[in-house]
């Protein structure tokens, strides 16, 4: 019996060992883990991480930022608290820390509205939205340059009777600007693809509209390698269903060379819509 308690006792011990043990062991590991860090101090320290606000008690938006060549920010976008009218193109540089350097605006007494922003090889830089406060007719693009401090140099408006848009803008190989947004003034149907082609100051080479006759709009542009250029946006008139990614591949003088549509359908919306083909703008029109 007393062989059998003595066993007993020694196992006991035993185990207790192991026990005491694996605690240690994994009391040392949990010691030796590193604790997690909060996310922004994840980063290395060479990222510079912040948060601005800019504005005031009314309604203030930007719409695009791009970062400049000293490593700073150009916004644009438009503002109710400042300026002439009901709202204005508001444009904003930032240094690299996020203060604000300097800001303008630009408008009138109506609505007015930045939607892209470049840097231009100049220094200074070119602004594509719209404009109620001048031009033709209910909105049209707004074309505006300026130096590298915001200023001014020259401005354009393009459009007709019925509401267009610039939505992008870039700097051509040749000094000029090539735009794509959306008319209602021209082309097949309700909203077209606008495409507009200008100098170096400004001034209109031509332009091409793509589109059928439901609602379609031109959301970005680049030039592309071959002289061409690219454009993506929406269209309604076309594709497999309520709103198709539209990507066209034109030539140096706006011409169609190639027409994809890609689907981006809304899962609310489970109908088609009738299938066009593209759209070609009259060759006779190319100057």
């Amino acid at each position: 019996m007393k062989n059998r308690i003595v066993i007993c006792v020694i196992l006991m011990l035993m185990l207790s060992s192991c026990c005491l043990v694996i605690a240690s062991g994994l009391c040392v590991k949990k010691e030796n883990q590193s604790q997690p860090k909060p996310f922004l101090q994840q980063n290395n320290g060479d990222v510079k991480k912040w948060m601005k606000t800019f504005g005031g008690e009314k309604w203030d938006e930007g719409r695009f930022v791009q970062q400049t060549r000293d490593g700073g920010y150009i916004v644009a976008g438009f503002t109710e608290s400042k300026g002439a009218g009901y709202g204005d193109v508001w444009l904003i540089k930032i240094d690299a820390n996020g203060n604000m350097e300097w800001d303008k605006t630009f408008g009138g007494k109506e609505w007015d509205e930045g939607r892209f922003v470049q840097q231009t090889r100049d220094g200074g830089y070119i602004v594509a939205g719209f404009t109620e406060s001048k031009g033709a007719g209910h909105g049209d693009v707004w074309l505006i340059k300026t130096d590298a401090n915001g200023n001014m140099e020259w401005d354009r408006t393009f459009g007709g009777r019925y509401r267009d848009a610039g939505l992008s803008v870039q700097q051509t190989n040749n000094g000029g600007y090539i735009i794509t947004g959306s008319t209602q003034s021209k082309g097949a149907g309700y909203g077209d693809v606008w495409l507009i082609k200008t100098d170096e100051n400004g001034n209109m080479e031509w332009d091409r509209t793509f589109g059928g006759r439901y609602e379609d709009a031109g959301l970005s542009v680049q030039q592309t390698s071959d002289g061409g250029y690219i454009i993506t946006g929406i269209t309604f008139s076309q594709g497999a269903g309520h709103g198709d990614v539209w990507l066209i591949k034109t030539d140096a003088n706006g011409v169609v060379s190639r027409c994809r549509s890609r689907v981006f359908d809304s899962p609310i919306w489970n109908y088609l819509l009738q299938r066009f083909k593209c759209l070609f703008p009259n060759p006779s029109k190319i100057k």
